[in-house]
């Protein structure tokens, strides 16, 4: 009886023994189960970039809030994509009533595919007011595949041009003096006082002599007068002559001071045309200035031609940062030089001034 005990309690504790262990091999199972799901499972994909325009543009200028006299920065950007080729159109010589007193363009940046353009104009405005710097129209189309010079002719140039806007922007301008049109910096003026001294009998003698003088020389001058000739003011071909002999002297070698003769040279020729034909070309840009060509009959088809030349010129240098040769230089300052030479209006002498 007793070793059929002891056999018995033998059994059981295999039984329990195996039973523990297929407990411990089961969570083993379990848990590598678990830690193979988890290696498995994979995490959400992140969602693909929306698709971008091909082309996106942006203008801004840095204050929006400016006084007279301010240099306002106005920037347009335009980033599109590498297979299209687009085309910023350049201003005049005024933005919505601003004049631009400089301008340029930085070197091409890009990026993913991208490319971005950036253009920036330093505007000036001496008028106060409100003012709204309108959408700037920048046409774009997928760049055309390249064809040999045989099938040329016979292709369409490419795709038509599409155009996209930015957006306007507005410019407030306000006066240097306070709101309430009086200064807080300007003090009334001291009460007048009263400096008792000697009387100042050597300055009365010489205020008498002079006075004495005066009715002297202004006897002599009603007894023999003439009639004055008033100075007449400088033609404005002399002003233009002047002021062309003075931009020689710019330094040639400086790519600055080239850009700076052009915009000079522009100004001299604009303000001749404005005193010797009475058309304000100083305001005008210069495709404005080019549809009035017509209606100056005293300006004649070839002279207007070499004006509207010489603007075309001007404006790539100005806008377009055309870096023009030696050369080119010279031929702008002789077709300015010129076509003030062809356009002198003829002086009649002036008369005999009768004695």
């Amino acid at each position: 009886m007793a070793r059929l005990l002891s056999a018995v309690e033998a059994a059981g504790l295999r039984a329990g023994r195996s039973g523990l262990r297929a407990g411990r091999m089961g969570m083993q199972v379990a848990l590598s189960l678990v830690l193979a799901l988890a290696g498995c499972s994979t995490q959400p994909e992140a969602l693909p970039d929306e698709p971008r325009a091909a082309v996106e543009t942006e203008a801004a200028v840095d204050r929006a809030v400016a006084t007279t006299g301010d240099i306002i920065t106005y920037r347009v950007s335009v980033d599109y994509a590498d297979s299209y080729e687009v085309e910023i159109p350049e201003p005049g010589a005024d933005i919505a009533g601003f004049r631009i007193v400089d301008a340029g363009r930085e070197e091409p940046r890009r990026k993913k595919g991208r490319v971005i353009a950036d253009r920036w104009y330093k505007l000036r405005a001496d008028l106060v007011g409100s003012y709204i710097l309108p959408p700037v129209s920048v046409s774009y189309r997928p760049r055309p595949e390249p064809v040999d010079d045989a099938a040329a002719d016979a292709v369409d140039a490419g795709p038509d041009w599409e155009t996209v806007e930015t957006s306007a922007i507005f410019v407030e301008v306000e006066s240097v003096l306070p709101g309430d049109g009086e200064a807080t910096d300007i003090r009334d003026l001291k009460p007048l006082r009263r400096i008792e001294g000697p009387i100042p009998w050597l300055w009365i003698a010489v205020g008498v002599a002079a006075f004495a003088a005066l009715g002297v020389a202004l006897h002599y001058y009603l007894r023999y007068r003439r009639r004055a000739l008033a100075v007449p003011p400088a033609p404005p071909h002399v002003i233009a002559f002047r002021s062309l002999d003075a931009l020689r002297e710019t330094d040639f070698g400086d790519p600055v001071a080239v850009r700076r003769f052009y915009f000079a040279i522009s100004e001299v020729l604009r303000s001749y045309v404005e005193g010797r034909f009475g058309l304000n070309a100083t305001d005008l840009t210069s495709e404005e200035i080019v549809a009035e060509l017509p209606a100056l009959e005293e300006l004649g088809e070839d002279r207007g031609q070499v004006l509207e030349r010489f603007l075309v010129d001007t404006d790539r240098v100005k806008f377009a940062e055309h870096q023009p040769s030696e050369g080119e230089i010279e031929g702008t300052y002789e077709n300015a030089l010129g076509f003030v030479e062809s356009t002198l209006a003829v002086e009649e002498p002036p008369a005999e001034v009768a004695a």
